[in-house]
């Protein structure tokens, strides 16, 4: 999935802001306070948060871990978690049909 220019000055932008929060006492709740403050998606956010863990390896699992499990990501973690319910049911409806 290409980022548009834009999309990618506004990461780039809040990974420099991020960095010196992410380096502070209050650490990664600091980070995924200011963008959940800002409206920034859940997406964006696992991106932000995957370049502020360095893009090593296990950085996207666990970037998405920080941000799902953020209490003020709650409403999107029931989300994911009924989208991913909803995609199981339909895939348990597919194999019972055959």
């Amino acid at each position: 999935m290409a980022l548009d220019p834009a999309r990618v000055e506004r990461i780039s932008a809040l990974v420099t802001e991020c960095r010196p929060l992410l380096g502070s006492n209050a650490g990664t709740d600091a980070v995924q306070r200011l963008m959940s403050d800002r409206g920034v998606s859940v997406m964006d956010s696992i991106i932000v948060t995957r370049e502020l863990l360095g893009a090593g390896p296990t950085a996207l699992s666990e970037a998405k871990g920080i941000v799902l499990s953020s209490p003020l990501r709650g409403v999107e973690r029931q989300r994911h978690e009924e989208l991913v319910d909803s995609l199981l049911d339909a895939v348990d409806q597919v194999a019972d049909d055959r």
